[in-house]
């Protein structure tokens, strides 16, 4: 199976040299670090820490809202934003430790049922309250909504939707005293009914890798990420950053039967 991720890969990355190289700030999701569950939404420690001292000599790493306010700069494709998803324990013990020696900002998106409850599974056990509080303290993390259960939006009715990001924004704020303004549309997946919901709310949002077809238009309100895999590595992180492995990503989407909105 790593043989057949490798040679898809190389064949996708192909297609990118004739694609333009997407604009603006890279936005990288992470998911878990050294969990050793063999998932693709999460990396190895070793590969990890080599990513992170390959963005420290060759890109600037920046919080988002500092990529926000310098997306148009000439060379802003040189920004990083470091993302995580969801909440799980190993950010805190294992990622949050290497990242905050380097001095590195990150977001991290909460979906905050399984942080609330407590339930998770083993190796990838939710984060705890008080190590979310004890990163924030840090001054290096960005705290993001990321919905309540990280249902998929699309298939929620209006007033479903609304009481995912109440009930969300509700919880961090009650917790952490502070009210999330970007937010992460849960499995990347865009929502037409939560759209509005989401403008009113929050200052940003983001979703998945960008489409071969996307706008040359910025709105922060449909901000694309770069997914780091598993089977990424070292070689094909860097090839990630510069071009966005674009062709993977389209078919990825077009397995699962999701579109992005072209306008």
């Amino acid at each position: 199976m790593r043989l057949i991720r490798q040679v898809g890969k190389a064949v996708f990355a192909g297609a990118d040299v004739f694609l333009p190289s997407p604009q603006g700030p890279r936005i990288l999701i992470y998911h878990q670090v050294g969990s050793r569950l063999g998932r693709q939404m999460e990396v190895t420690v070793g590969d990890f820490i080599w990513q992170l001292d390959w963005l420290a000599q060759n890109r600037e790493v920046v919080s988002l809202d500092t990529a926000l306010q310098r997306w148009d700069e000439p060379g802003s494709e040189n920004l990083v934003v470091l993302s995580f998803d969801d909440g799980y324990r190993d950010t805190y013990s294992t990622a949050y430790p290497l990242m905050k020696e380097r001095g590195m900002p990150f977001t991290l998106y909460l979906a905050t049922e399984r942080v609330e409850t407590g339930d998770g599974l083993i190796g990838a056990e939710p984060l705890t309250w008080d190590q979310i509080e004890e990163m924030v303290a840090s001054g290096l993390v960005t705290i993001g909504s990321h919905t309540h259960t990280h249902a998929d939006l699309r298939t929620l009715a209006a007033d479903e939707i609304i009481r995912e990001i109440e009930t969300n924004n509700r919880l961090l704020e009650s917790r952490l005293e502070s009210s999330p303004v970007h937010f992460a549309y849960p499995w990347g997946y865009w929502s037409e009914p939560a759209d509005h919901v989401v403008r009113s709310t929050y200052v940003s949002a983001v979703l998945g890798a960008p489409s071969l077809f996307r706008t040359t238009r910025f709105d922060p309100y449909f901000l694309h990420r770069f997914p780091v895999q598993l089977a990424d590595g070292r070689s094909w992180f860097t090839r990630r950053l510069h071009g966005g492995l674009l062709m993977e990503e389209e078919a990825r989407r077009l397995l699962r039967r999701y579109r992005l909105p072209r306008w």
